[in-house]
């Protein structure tokens, strides 16, 4: 994942642009989780700067500041920074571990005891090669390897011998492993792959294309409402296989040449990756993150929403949350803390909704 642009209002430490309302509620906090002898530990959350990971930090830092009194901050990381960093307590959780793309890494922390995983955070995720439906429609293209018959069409401004395929972000490891993806489907010759910066910068590079009607071929994943908002075609691959597919990451690790097969990505739940001092620095945090399913249909629908409103930050999107889904977050949260949860939700602020 990138350091990218970090988009309006998810500036450092998810906590500090929501409104939590009166200064009575405030010196509360303080008293409770902060100052003296009572002063309870930062909890690092690993930002990987995609719109589904800002909308569940911010719905855990909600609740863990409001709930359970202990500050949070958001650090903003690839996903090589945040393989250091977890296992050394620099990051104590990441809420979308997205570890079949890492599956040395993951299998290698878990063993040595330094990471655990506290379960699904949501369920049904995809990660897909796609161009615009009509451009599918039109061409007759079905698969992976019809794309090798169409490169014209979405020719390289920069190199126009070849065409351009729109990768995951820069330092992210799913733009290594479509790399390989490419060099076995035959594409590599005919494709020049590349990473934006951020994905904002992906997102706003494929929502242009479609807004224009100019054809567009490149990786997206979903829950996204870039993917809902346009039409689409996934184009056909392999089926997924895990032996596959740990050939293809060897691969894109440089642990091995390209293998002779490539195969479509799993769709597999996201699950929630914490550093495994984190239970005894804040058992309770330990737990709430082990009980947060938050849902693919919840969090698609927070995403629509906030898309449409235009929101100037992430916070708001986790407020829309909280206050939409209660009968799911009330079931992670200790009696006491969902009190205090709803005492800050009606005090938050939402600019739009």
């Amino acid at each position: 994942m990138s350091e990218g642009t970090r988009p309006k209002g998810t500036s450092h430490g998810l906590r500090r642009r929501l409104a939590v309302g009166t200064l009575a509620l405030a010196v509360a906090w303080l008293a409770a989780g902060c100052g003296g002898d009572g002063e309870k530990p930062i909890i690092r959350i690993y930002d990987g700067q995609w719109e589904t990971l800002w909308i569940n930090n911010a719905i855990a830092t909600f609740i863990i500041e409001n709930g359970y009194g202990y500050p949070v901050e958001a650090v903003v990381a690839t996903t090589f920074v945040m393989e250091e960093r977890l296992p050394q307590g620099e990051i104590d959780l990441n809420l979308e571990g997205w570890q079949h793309n890492i599956p040395d890494w993951y299998r290698d922390e878990i063993a040595k005891g330094t990471i655990v995983n506290l379960g699904t955070t949501y369920e049904g995720s995809a990660q897909v090669f796609i161009i615009p439906q009509w451009v599918a429609e039109q061409y007759e293209i079905r698969t992976i390897f019809d794309m090798q018959d169409h490169w014209e069409l979405f020719r390289d401004p920069q190199d126009p011998s070849k065409g351009v395929f729109f990768n995951c972000i820069i330092g992210s490891q799913c733009a290594d492993v479509n790399k390989v993806k490419l060099e076995v489907y035959g594409l590599a010759r005919y494709y020049n792959p590349v990473s934006p910066a951020s994905y904002a910068g992906l997102e706003e590079t494929f929502a242009r294309a479609q807004e224009r009607g100019e054809p567009i071929f490149g990786y997206y994943w979903s829950p996204s409402p870039y993917i809902a908002a346009y039409d689409w075609y996934v184009l056909e691959e392999p089926t997924y296989d895990a032996d596959c597919y740990q050939q293809v990451v060897a691969a894109a690790n440089a642990a091995s040449p390209a293998p002779d097969q490539a195969c479509a990505y799993a769709t597999l739940p996201i699950d929630a990756l914490a550093y495994s001092g984190l239970e005894g620095k804040a058992s309770d945090v330990f737990e709430m993150v082990q009980k947060m399913d938050v849902g693919l249909e919840p969090l698609n629908q927070t995403l629509v929403w906030a898309k449409e409103q235009m929101i100037e930050g992430w916070e708001e999107a986790g407020v829309f949350y909280l206050r939409n889904y209660e009968e799911r977050w009330r079931l992670w949260v200790t009696p006491e803390a969902h009190e205090e949860i709803q005492i800050a939700l009606e005090a938050a602020e939402l600019t739009r909704g």
